[in-house]
């Protein structure tokens, strides 16, 4: 697969099979955005893999999921096998403000996953602290997002864009993504 492709298939899932996620193909996804782009290449960034039982129940409910869907959240045997944490660490980047950086980050990472045929969603509605906690992470490392990982349980696929932004799920059970045209995105100068 080609990263144009893997950029066209790849959207969130949210309902993942009951399969857990060799630790070498998280470490993979890792590597993977240790290498993203890094403003100043200060590479603030450091990344968690979270895979175990208790670890993920108890992180479940600190969580927010598909706020557009009245259901989407999935449910407990449609739960992700494995999270990323993704970590700002400020005695790198001592005034913290890490979004940019893991936005190239969780990408990069969630482009591999398609690749690899993993799905992924990410997560930035967390109770941050709650999860710094459960994590027992040091002082100078913030939570800035978590990546879901497992093996896709439900389709997700874009769709034309007619009524607004909000995703759906269909009478299928897919939910569709609607995407703004390349020509209302566009600026021709």
């Amino acid at each position: 697969m080609n990263v144009y492709d893997a950029i066209m298939k790849r959207r969130s899932i949210r309902k993942f099979e009951q399969k857990r996620v060799d630790e070498k193909d998280l470490e993979k996804l890792v590597d993977c955005a240790r290498v993203a782009a890094y403003g100043a290449n200060t590479q603030p960034l450091k990344f968690a893999l979270i895979t175990d039982d208790e670890t993920l129940s108890r992180i479940y409910p600190l969580t927010k999921w598909a706020g557009y869907l009245a259901d989407g959240a999935p449910k407990e045997n449609e739960r992700p096998a494995a999270y990323v944490a993704v970590l700002g660490d400020r005695n790198i980047k001592p005034n913290g403000g890490f979004e940019v950086e893991a936005g190239a980050a969780v990408t990069t990472m969630m482009l591999e996953a398609v690749e690899m045929g993993l799905g992924t969603c990410w997560l930035g509605a967390l109770q941050r602290d709650g999860i710094k906690k459960l994590l027992s992470l040091d002082d100078k490392l913030d939570v800035v997002y978590l990546m879901a990982v497992g093996y896709g349980a439900q389709e997700s696929r874009m769709v034309e864009m007619k009524n607004g932004v909000k995703y759906y799920e269909d009478e299928n059970g897919v939910i569709n993504v609607p995407k703004r045209s390349l020509e209302d995105v566009l600026i021709k100068l």
